[in-house]
């Protein structure tokens, strides 16, 4: 899985990891605008503002087992509609004797190398076009 992909938890909760935040954002640094915020991004970690969770079904039960944090964010998720990727990680905040089968799901999703290898592989992706920029204004200049 991983990003713009769609995982299935055991527990039958299925959602995406969104990227769509990222691409708007390149389009609109490639367009002129939001440059600076571009250059902003230097490491994998600083993907994180523009990731959301789209949780596609099981959305009921997931809430209703992590009733305790999901307070603010519980009617978009029911709804289906997109999470910051760190709103929905601080659903799986727990004792450490708490029974959590999704959270034990969502943190083996996000610590894999998988995951942080696609990080990585956007964070060269925006270099690139960073570096594109860069000489598209050297260019002109």
């Amino acid at each position: 899985m991983y990003l713009d992909k769609i995982y299935l938890f055991r527990t039958g909760v299925s959602l995406e990891i969104s990227t769509a935040a990222l691409h708007t954002l390149l389009e609109s640094a490639m367009a002129g605008q939001r440059i600076a915020e571009l250059a902003k991004i230097r490491c994998p970690a600083d993907l994180h503002s523009y990731l959301s969770v789209v949780v596609h079904t099981g959305a009921e039960g997931l809430v209703k087992r992590r009733q305790a944090w999901a307070g603010r964010i519980k009617a978009d998720l029911l709804a289906g509609k997109p999470i910051s990727y760190r709103s929905f990680s601080d659903l799986f905040w727990r004792n450490l004797d708490e029974e959590d089968p999704d959270g034990d799901e969502w943190y083996r999703l996000i610590a894999g190398e998988r995951f942080h290898s696609q990080l990585t592989g956007l964070l060269d992706m925006l270099r690139s076009a960073e570096r594109r920029l860069n000489q598209r204004e050297a260019c002109a200049a």
